[in-house]
């Protein structure tokens, strides 16, 4: 139960995304972008306490909510809530993703804080924002740097807590902290680690949707002077088929999501193209390797790049059919002969994309 709240007092939460500098400096801008949209997103989705976006701060979000605070329950059930959210979608995006780009290989690395400050704030208008002024705006930002050495938990402030009833009774899976800030003295606070968690966050790996026991037709290999991983990326980036696939006039996709496991896309050339699935994706040391099923498992296809001495790239594009010997034989007498034509020239534009010096 909560004491009643003066007109302009205010909840501050602000959820903030640990490990965001090392993860957007040392990676992709446009991969890392995507992501921690999602991420934000997610979050606000999660509210379950009726707050407020108040603006976005790159790596977190300003919730508030005026009116009298949630009890200390409520607070830890909504950084339950967002935490399980959050790490839901990190173990999705790990099991779909197909980018070996850093910013991909790299969420595994963003942790959650969550910081909770209950007291007064005065607003003003700029634009078609409410922007927050006053002591405990500044109180509830500079927290997000404070002394607590762990990578995931929720921060409540003492002040918070002391306007709420029985709250000092919920504490005993809390730690005690405080931190001291220049104009602000010292600033006492509770903080709850939120590692246990983790076992709650229930993902299952999708399931494998390519064809089962594939026959293998034929197969055309190209050495690329160019390292394995930039040809992988170029085979990843579906709206960039468009610099090498021929004949292409346009790729159509449900969404502008990155390629991962699950995600469709056609490649129109004329009157043609076939809607293909990303069904699996498999790295090693010494290779890569990416396969493309057709909606209606009658054929795949598997490319398959080997690190070669000096710094080049093995290619073999490899075609599969469905085990029918009724398949077998439409592929050989009507698709064989023009497949190979089309993909020995896709393959031969890929390679020069791929050398180019500023590729």
């Amino acid at each position: 139960m909560a004491i009643q709240a003066a007109a302009d007092e205010v909840l501050f939460f602000i959820p903030d995304l640990g490990g965001f500098t090392k993860f957007i400096t040392e990676t992709e801008i446009q991969h890392s972008q995507h992501i921690i949209k999602e991420l934000l997103e997610i979050l606000v989705d999660a509210d379950t306490l009726g707050m407020k976006v108040s603006e976005f701060e790159g790596d977190a979000v300003l919730f508030y909510r005026k009116g009298a605070p949630p009890s200390l329950e409520q607070l830890v059930k909504q950084a339950r809530k967002m935490y399980l959210d959050f790490h839901t979608l990190l173990k999705k995006f790990e099991y779909a993703r197909v980018c070996q780009c850093g910013a991909c290989a790299g969420t595994g690395g963003i942790a959650l804080k969550m910081v909770a400050h209950f007291g007064s704030a005065g607003t003003m208008q700029v634009k078609n924002h409410l922007k927050f002024i006053g002591k405990d705006i500044i109180i509830a930002h500079r927290l997000l740097k404070n002394s607590v050495n762990l990578p995931e938990y929720l921060l409540v402030t003492q002040a918070t807590l002391s306007r709420l009833v029985d709250a000092h009774s919920q504490l005993i899976s809390f730690a005690n902290g405080a931190d001291a800030y220049d104009n602000l003295g010292t600033i006492e606070y509770h903080f709850k680690s939120l590692d246990g968690y983790r076992n709650e966050v229930k993902v299952e790996r999708p399931s494998p949707a390519g064809i089962k026991n594939p026959r293998k037709m034929t197969q055309l290999t190209r050495t690329i002077d160019a390292p394995v991983e930039r040809v992988y990326q170029r085979l990843i980036d579906l709206p960039g088929r468009m610099n090498w696939i021929e004949g292409a006039t346009k790729v159509e996709m449900a969404n502008n999501q990155p390629n991962h496991i699950g995600k469709t896309h056609r490649c129109v050339r004329g009157d043609e193209g076939i809607e293909l699935m990303t069904t699996e994706v498999k790295i090693s040391d010494t290779t890569m390797e990416l396969w493309e099923t057709d909606l209606k498992k009658m054929s795949a296809c598997r490319y398959l790049l080997t690190r070669a001495p000096g710094g080049k790239a093995d290619l073999a594009v490899e075609l599969f059919v469905r085990d029918n010997p009724i398949v077998r034989m439409i592929f050989r007498v009507l698709m064989e002969k023009k497949l190979k034509k089309f993909f020995e020239k896709s393959i031969a534009n890929l390679g020069e994309l791929c050398e180019r010096a500023d590729s």
